[in-house]
């Protein structure tokens, strides 16, 4: 495994390559508004423009893309200057992980079962979104199959989760901005609440190995 502790040169690492994705994924809504806006031109007369309800149903969709990744964006600028203070759980993972489920698409699965029983101080509401957020970069830095695997490994004093797509191969890769800025606000929050995140990514495999303090 590669380990993703906080030095100082490993962290200015992560966050260029976390504006990197974040730059990448705003891209993704702009260009989706802006043919919009030529569509509704299109169906106008004189500069105007006209929205049907499939059109407006797009503009409305990429606008709340936009919001979202914003908000994360702050969200995670609040905590890296300490303006933000965690809630200190407790957590059941087991919720946390059924939660996080709903926030994926259709056409992702996060498979495996969590033992009962298992809490910790965590803040659930980043919990839930850092699990959501390392199945989405397991996919993606993985295999790409829509199917993402979770491990569960109890300790005495933590908790660790591992999500991994595709099957190792090859030499190690770097982490990197294709893995979407999902990863990098999850991996910020998991430091943040005491964990730690390990990655072991080779050519179509990512195994992600989150460590949570009970």
């Amino acid at each position: 495994m590669v380990e993703t502790g906080p030095t100082a040169a490993n962290e200015e690492t992560y966050r260029r390559e976390a504006m990197g994705a974040f730059a990448h994924e705003v891209r993704t809504p702009l260009t989706s508004i802006r043919m919009v806006l030529e569509l509704a031109r299109r169906e106008g007369s004189g500069g105007d423009l006209v929205l049907d309800a499939e059109l407006a149903g797009m503009l409305d969709a990429s606008v709340d893309d936009l919001q979202h990744l914003a908000d994360d964006l702050q969200e995670a600028s609040r905590l890296e200057r300490g303006r933000l203070v965690l809630n200190a759980g407790p957590c059941d993972l087991a919720l946390a992980v059924d939660a996080a489920r709903d926030l994926l698409s259709r056409d992702l699965e996060l498979k495996g079962a969590v033992p009962a029983g298992i809490e910790g101080p965590w803040d659930i509401a980043r919990v839930v979104r850092a699990i959501a957020g390392f199945t989405i970069a397991a996919n993606r830095g993985g295999n790409g199959s829509g199917v993402v695997t979770l491990g569960v490994e109890e300790g005495v004093r933590t908790v660790c989760l591992t999500f991994t797509s595709g099957e190792p191969s090859g030499e190690p890769k770097p982490i990197a901005a294709d893995c979407g800025f999902g990863f990098f606000r999850s991996r910020l929050f998991v430091n943040a609440m005491g964990g730690a995140v390990e990655c072991d990514r080779r050519e179509r495999y990512l195994s992600l190995a989150v460590t949570l303090p009970r």
